[in-house]
């Protein structure tokens, strides 16, 4: 009882009192939504909870349900990989027949997070095998049947954040708008978009009223994410030299065979059609064809530490069709079964897509909490451990804390969507306790270093206590 009171009495000063000069008061928080729960891992005990079984909206903290389902059900070792196989005959390092690259949905070629999973790497492979194909290039995209997702919002469906995985992945699906800003309240020039598809269709701006402003980067690009005209809407800082904001590529799988070709050309393998076909069913037949490389992406223990670090929805995404074998309504149940061998109550979950970046995901603090318990005893934690953000030194949490005693004592996957701000890890205390803390913020109107600064105020009352 006495516990009780006093975790109580901390999550009034958590709402209410001073934290950090930082006056809150009850109207402030009227619309604010807070699920919170906090879980000695020693135990599986709760010390506190606040509306801890309501499920609420968690942003990113939803990557760590996909990440940890598949780290269970895939296994820290899985690669995603890419087969190349020729029809035809393959003599004296001529190839008179096809090239088939059949994918399988790495999002990893060509990712800036990743530097050794190149297309150069891929060909100088096939240069020990062969110097000309006489056939075509044939790319089976079919293995995912890639769609935008429905209920991701209309201002994110073209940036960056909101990249689709599809069965052939390139440049983390996305392309770059280079600008230049003069003083504040003038336009704002485009210099160049990278990369660019060599032949038409291209990339195209049909409308840009991008304006000089202070307040860092508020651009957004908007249009059909599977088209290629875009608009400008927005503004980025004053006095940018080569400014660069991130757009969805709108054919993947089209900038891979063109950027395969070129590095084939590079490495002077002959080709005699350079048009590549690109396969969008499951069509190919595989039984007269010789499989000649395949290509492995880094292992998941490796795409699960970037995905909750970065908060990389692309990754996540892809996950989700991993574990469903190119199925994503497949893989989204994968994930809900992993949760009921857990003994988690799935009634507090709601799995919309696999990285949070819908409004229509949910999950309670309290199922939270019981993750982080469970995923504690697993052979995978320490490479589940080392994928979330620790405060004052990396990832989304490196300003969360940098001094004494949460910095290095504090690892959370954070979440943000509007009006929604989110953190779930782990929190090592002073007296040696491990705890699974979650902190879910739903429809709040206090700004965003107000959420951040009593969260971290809560978190120091936790580590003391």
């Amino acid at each position: 009882m006495k516990t009780f009171l006093k975790i109580s009495c901390l999550l009034l000063m958590f709402l209410y009192s001073n934290a950090q000069s930082i006056s809150f008061n009850e109207k402030e928080w009227n619309s604010t939504i807070i699920g919170i729960s906090v879980r000695d891992i020693s135990n599986n005990k709760i010390i506190f909870e606040k509306n801890s079984h309501l499920q609420l909206c968690p942003a990113s903290t939803f990557k760590l349900l996909t990440t940890s389902a598949a780290l269970e059900k895939l296994g820290a070792n899985y690669q995603f990989k890419t087969e190349f196989y020729y029809v035809g005959e393959l003599k004296n390092r001529v190839l008179s027949g096809n090239l088939i690259i059949k994918t399988y949905g790495d999002p990893t070629i060509e990712s800036r997070f990743f530097k050794n999973n190149t297309l150069n790497a891929i060909v100088l492979q096939l240069k020990q095998k062969l110097d000309k194909i006489t056939g075509k290039i044939i790319i089976d995209n079919s293995f995912i049947q890639s769609d935008i997702h429905d209920n991701w919002i209309w201002e994110d469906i073209n940036n960056y954040y909101a990249a689709i995985p599809y069965s052939t992945n390139i440049y983390d699906n996305e392309f770059h708008i280079y600008l230049q800003s003069q003083q504040i309240n003038t336009p704002v020039k485009v210099l160049s978009i990278q990369p660019q598809y060599h032949s038409y269709p291209k990339i195209e701006i049909s409308e840009n009223s991008l304006t000089a402003q202070q307040g860092g980067d508020n651009a957004y690009i908007y249009g059909d994410p599977l088209a290629y005209t875009k608009r400008l809407k927005g503004s980025i800082p004053p006095f940018q030299k080569e400014y660069s904001i991130e757009g969805v590529l709108p054919d993947p799988p089209r900038m891979f065979a063109q950027e395969f070709i070129k590095e084939l050309n590079h490495q002077k393998i002959i080709l005699k059609d350079t048009v590549p076909l690109i396969v969008n069913k499951d069509s190919i037949p595989y039984t007269t064809a010789q499989l000649l490389y395949t290509q492995y992406s880094p292992p998941l223990s490796e795409i699960v530490r970037l995905t909750n670090l970065h908060s990389i929805n692309l990754f996540a995404e892809s996950i989700v069709y991993a574990l469903g074998n190119g199925n994503y309504d497949k893989g989204k149940k994968e994930i809900i079964q992993f949760l009921k061998q857990q003994n988690i109550n799935t009634d507090e979950v709601n799995i919309d897509d696999g990285c949070g970046l819908s409004r229509l995901d949910g999950v309670s603090a309290d199922a939270l909490t019981q993750l982080l318990s469970k995923v504690y005893q697993k052979s995978y934690f320490t490479t589940f451990w080392n994928s979330l953000p620790v405060a004052g030194e990396s990832g989304t949490m490196k300003s969360f804390a940098t001094t004494p005693p949460l910095a290095n004592n504090l690892r959370c996957k954070t979440g943000y969507v509007q009006r929604v701000r989110t953190y779930a890890g782990y929190l090592k205390t002073k007296s040696g306790k491990t705890l699974a803390v979650a902190v879910m913020f739903n429809n709040f109107n206090v700004s965003i270093d107000k959420i951040k600064q009593s969260t971290k105020a809560f978190f120091e009352m936790m580590y003391n206590d």
